[in-house]
């Protein structure tokens, strides 16, 4: 009966040491790790977070396309190892590449140094999973895709 398990011209060693075989083993334990390490998790923002403030209108180019960042103070919405996500006043216009449409985001303040800045889109509270009981509420979820720009817009800090 075994026999008619193994495929023609494979014998029970070969099969065992077939590096297919191995390598579909390994890749899951190989591609675990980097997963989760590479998911940065965000929180929601205290209450007491301070806001920034643009004083005017700004465009930016964004890879092919352009962002208008409209004037007013943008809370902070989210935070991260990486930085804190501040949400516009209004919707942020796009225009070009992303066919001018309007979006719900904002500003990405970077913690690193210099403290580089980027347009993010969506609702970065989505990526908060608050249920410790799934793989994703214990590690956090990754935070919205961040589309950098230069030079960084000027803002003052809300008090």
């Amino acid at each position: 009966m075994a026999r008619f398990l193994i495929p023609r011209g494979l014998s029970r060693q070969t099969r065992r040491t077939n590096p297919t075989m191995k390598l579909h083993r390994l890749l899951p334990i190989l591609l675990i790790p980097l997963l989760v390490t590479s998911c940065g998790s965000v929180a929601i923002a205290p209450s007491n977070a301070p806001g920034v403030v643009v004083a005017q209108e700004e465009t930016r180019e964004c890879g092919q396309g352009r962002i208008l960042f409209p004037a007013g103070e943008y809370k902070a919405e989210v935070v991260s190892a990486e930085g804190t996500y501040y949400k516009a006043p209004k919707r942020i216009r796009t225009l070009g590449v992303l066919i001018g449409r309007s979006e719900d985001g904002g500003i990405f303040v970077s913690n690193k140094p210099g403290n580089p800045q980027a347009a993010w889109f969506g609702d970065p509270r989505d990526a908060v999973d608050e249920s410790p009981s799934t793989l994703l509420g214990a590690i956090g979820m990754g935070a919205p895709k961040l589309w950098p720009y230069t030079p960084r817009i000027s803002i003052a800090i809300k008090k």
